[in-house]
């Protein structure tokens, strides 16, 4: 399903489900009660592209080396960890995520099992927004508890959005 959330953002939920009427209903619940709209078909996926995704945890030591393999192995993108401000760098999870086509995934898997760097092995394909949006902290907060909300539905297995 499509979403259009705060200050411009678009989502696209992702649903595993049998029960698809049950599923569109508790998340058109959801999206009313948090304020934001249901988008028309079609009207927010533009926004995105699929790609293969490598979640890697490295320490700030191998930041350099996880940068320079990414890139010299035809990465598109190596994208930092989000941090919440309740959240200290030492708290939170430091997970990059390495973002490149399906054609490149081979290489960049066996590039970064050469330089000896670990990373997570069910990496697979995400939606990844073409142009993130900024928005004031405001819309974020917002976009963050409609985020949240979907995720807490059964069905919903993922929600990607294209805030920056």
């Amino acid at each position: 399903m499509r979403v259009y959330g705060f200050g411009g953002v678009g989502m696209v939920v992702e649903v595993l489900t049998d029960k698809i009427t049950r599923s569109v209903a508790d998340i058109r619940n959801v999206v009313k009660d948090c304020g934001a709209k249901l988008a028309d078909p079609g009207s927010v996926t533009f926004r995105f592209r699929q790609a293969r995704v490598v979640n890697i945890k490295v320490t700030d030591a191998d930041k350099d080396q996880l940068l320079t393999v990414a890139l010299d192995a035809g990465a598109d993108d190596v994208l930092e960890p989000n941090f919440d401000d309740d959240d200290s760098e030492e708290e939170a999870e430091r997970f990059y995520k390495i973002v490149t086509t399906s054609e490149n995934y081979p290489v960049l898997l066996s590039k970064l099992q050469e330089e000896g760097l670990k990373f997570e092995t069910d990496n697979g394909y995400e939606l990844v927004p073409l142009n993130p949006i900024e928005v004031d902290d405001e819309a974020v907060e917002l976009n963050k508890e409609l985020v949240s909300n979907l995720l807490e539905l059964d069905d919903v297995d993922a929600v990607y959005t294209d805030q920056k």
